[in-house]
């Protein structure tokens, strides 16, 4: 038979105290050591751990959550949402997100480098860009639409040749309101470069205007300050006044340099005319 054992209590802590050496904190014994030492049977043993497990499977409700552990918040994935647009050739086009196209909208009579600045730099604002030329009703035309289109299908060619990060960009040309061009390529707004003050006002007046009457939006956007005094208009005058067509090199690409040339030997072109009669701007 068993020596009996004394349970003394010092300091909080519970020793055991027996034939065996010393006193043992009961916290450094396991539950089932400790029973067995005080004499409990292995079957009142069992049941104790039957009716425990009994215990906590009746924690767990219905839906299988355990309500004894912590809740914690369940993340939902992200939602895409889809838009379908229709493409300018007719085809249905759905997207995780919503297409946003740009059109930089001018005469581009003739184009320059100031033009390309402001191309180039909307590429990173836009899903894509269309360099869309139409006619000015208060201006001459110097180049033809199939010449100023030509011209800038060369350039945008070489510009997404040389500068690969960005939006893609396509050349087209129209007539009519721009605004009315706007709906037709479901465009999210119109690309306007902004030289200095003058250039704004007029601008801000003709962007109310657009989304007044379409509700369509004027995205703006200042041009390097190398290209603040460049306009169309100079570049006229000067080609139809007898100008240095060299002088014009730091100001229009190769090409248009090329057909001003062309448009000065030849007494019928538009060029020639503007300065026969006085009306180059």
């Amino acid at each position: 038979m068993d020596t009996p054992r004394d349970i003394h209590v010092s300091r909080g802590v519970s020793l055991l105290k027996g034939p065996d050496r010393g006193g043992v904190p009961m916290q450094g014994r396991s539950r089932v050591e400790t029973h067995q030492r005080r004499g409990v049977p292995d079957a009142q043993l069992s049941k104790r751990r039957s009716d425990s497990a009994a215990s906590s499977a009746s924690e767990v409700d219905a839906m299988g959550c355990n309500r004894g552990a912590p809740v914690r918040p369940t993340r939902m994935p992200p939602v895409k949402r889809l838009t379908t647009m229709r493409v300018p050739n007719g085809d249905l086009v759905t997207n995780s997100h919503t297409h946003h196209l740009g059109i930089y909208t001018g005469s581009f009579d003739p184009i320059t480098f100031g033009h390309l600045d402001i191309l180039r730099r909307s590429r990173k604002l836009f899903d894509e860009v269309v360099l869309a030329i139409g006619r000015n009703p208060n201006k001459e035309a110097m180049f033809t639409f199939e010449q100023r289109v030509d011209i800038a299908q060369q350039l945008v060619s070489e510009l997404l040749a040389s500068e690969k990060d960005g939006a893609p960009i396509r050349v087209e040309h129209y007539a009519g309101l721009t605004v009315d061009y706007a709906r037709t390529v479901n465009a999210s707004a119109i690309i306007r470069g902004i030289r200095n003050i003058t250039d704004l006002a007029a601008e801000c007046q003709l962007a109310i205007t657009n989304r007044q009457v379409a509700g369509i939006e004027t995205v703006f956007i200042v041009t390097g300050e190398n290209f603040a005094y460049t306009s169309s208009s100079l570049i006229k005058q000067i080609a139809a006044l007898g100008g240095s067509l060299d002088a014009l090199a730091t100001l229009v690409p190769p090409q248009v340099v090329e057909a001003l040339a062309r448009m000065r030997l030849d007494p019928s072109s538009a060029l020639s005319r503007l300065a026969r009669d006085g009306l180059a701007e």
